[in-house]
C-alpha cells in the first residue's frame, strides 16, 4: 500500500508564500487522525526584527484559538542547500511557545513540528479541540516559506485520504 493511501499529505501555504508579519498557516482537523506532523521550510532570506514565537493553536473549529498545544519539534542542523546535512536533525524537544531566537538558525533550514492526538486536551475537563493551526507570530520581516502537513495513523484507510483543511 502506498504512503499516500494511508496518510494525508497536503500543503499549508502556497510554495514560496511570503512570511512577513503574523503568519497563520491553514488549519487542519485531527478528528480522523492520531498524529500530525508539520514540515516548515524557511528560505535562506528569512529574517525578523525581533524573535517571533511559534505556537500551535487548537480550537473547536477552523481558525479557532482556544488553547495552545504542547508540541514536539526538531530543526535540521544543515541548510537545505547542503544535501549532506539537510536531513540531520537536532534532538527532540517540546514547547508550547517556541521562540525562534536566531534567524540564522532557521533561515534555509527545515523545522518539523509534531502533535499526537492524545495531547489534544483543553483546559476544560473532557473537551478535546481537534482543529490545529500553526502560528508563526509577529515580527517576521522578510523571507518566504513552504509548509506541509502529514496526517498519519488514520482511524480508517482509503485509496484517497480525506484532506483535513
Amino acid at each position: 500500500m502506498l504512503f499516500s493511501q494511508q496518510n494525508a499529505v497536503f500543503p499549508l501555504v502556497e510554495v514560496g508564500a511570503t512570511a512577513t508579519g503574523n503568519v497563520e498557516l491553514n488549519s487542519v482537523n485531527m478528528a480522523l487522525y492520531d498524529h500530525a506532523a508539520f514540515v516548515l521550510q524557511f528560505a535562506s532570506t528569512y529574517a525578523y526584527v525581533s524573535a517571533p514565537v511559534l505556537t500551535i493553536e487548537s480550537g473547536s473549529s477552523d481558525g479557532a484559538d482556544s488553547a495552545d498545544v504542547t508540541f514536539h519539534y526538531r530543526l535540521s542542523t544543515g541548510s537545505a542547500a547542503s544535501l549532506s546535512t539537510a536531513a540531520i536533525y537536532s534532538a527532540e524537544a517540546t514547547s508550547s511557545a517556541l521562540t525562534l531566537s536566531s534567524a540564522g538558525d532557521y533561515a534555509g533550514h527545515t523545522l518539523i513540528l509534531e502533535v499526537d492526538g492524545d495531547e489534544l486536551r483543553s483546559t476544560t475537563a473532557g473537551v478535546v479541540y481537534n482543529w490545529l493551526q500553526v502560528d508563526l507570530g509577529t515580527n517576521v520581516s522578510a523571507g518566504t516559506m513552504a509548509a506541509y502537513a502529514i496526517m498519519s495513523n488514520p482511524r480508517f484507510q482509503g485509496a484517497s485520504m480525506p484532506v483535513a483543511i
